[in-house]
């Protein structure tokens, strides 16, 4: 088909097992220029997972199927776990006990229950809408929102190299970030004695949050969009080319309902 061929080839990534390497890298180029046929961009040669230490093999009985993972753990813990646990090109271990620490850590504990609270709150104090106003943007505010701001550019560098896990581990900083904004901003006190400031840290935190889960979309896609539906992004306002000021977050947009939990923690 030379529709498909026009558009899909050269391969601008070609991927591969480790163990078939040298058929690739040698074998296979040598071929296309004799064909005089265009070679592959690049070639990146991917590693292998073991289970607990252990080789993963049929006749030791500890074949991981992904549909059973899915199933267990759910679609966008399991995405999670594999793209995070191992740098992209390395060998990886599996174990159910390691997954289940870290997708409770990075996703239940820390982005799911930062959006749960902050949205919680506005969804109590902020008449059940995005803050109307917010005031003058402190260093801290500025500091924080320069962070999210900055990460379309460095995760484009992760993933043009394949570092899918330095793409994750930026997002992991976002939130810890966040995590530690808010527990110093403490919203939930100025409440009581400057309700202008806290509406302003609500504020910076849920369109954080709107960075955050734009660009976590290729990673858990199910759960950002859940998170963008709940923050009242638009469908059409959720690529990477809406991570600008122009679509930041509309004050006094009604929020949908009360907030729901994205990431249900695993036992």
């Amino acid at each position: 088909d030379a529709t498909k061929y026009e558009k899909f080839w050269p391969a601008a990534v070609h991927i591969v097992g480790k163990d078939i390497l040298r058929f690739h890298a040698v074998y296979w180029p040598a071929m296309l220029m004799a064909a005089d046929l265009p070679l592959p961009k690049r070639l990146f040669a991917h590693g292998w997972w073991t289970k607990e230490g252990q080789k993963i093999s049929k006749s030791l009985g500890n074949v991981i199927d992904p549909v059973d993972l899915v199933d267990k753990y759910g679609v966008d813990q399991t995405r999670f776990f594999l793209m995070s646990e191992v740098v992209f090109g390395r060998d990886g271990d599996f174990s159910d006990h390691n997954m289940v620490l870290k997708v409770n850590a990075h996703l239940a504990n820390e982005i799911g229950n930062l959006c749960q609270r902050t949205l919680s709150m506005a969804f109590k104090n902020c008449n059940k809408a995005i803050p109307e106003s917010i005031g003058d943007l402190t260093e801290e505010d500025q500091t924080l929102l320069s962070i999210a701001q900055s990460l379309r550019e460095q995760t484009a560098q992760h993933i043009a190299h394949q570092s899918i896990y330095r793409y994750i581990q930026e997002m992991i900083e976002l939130i810890v970030a966040t995590n530690k904004y808010i527990d110093e901003q403490a919203p939930w006190a100025l409440r009581k004695t400057d309700p202008a400031r806290a509406d302003t840290v609500l504020y910076v935190v849920l369109e954080v949050l709107r960075y955050a889960a734009i660009l976590y979309q290729p990673v858990i896609p199910s759960a950002s969009n859940n998170i963008l539906d709940q923050l009242t992004v638009p469908d059409n306002e959720r690529t990477f080319s809406h991570l600008t000021d122009e679509f930041r977050l509309k004050f006094g947009t009604p929020l949908p309902s009360k907030p729901q939990g994205v990431f249900p923690r695993l036992e």
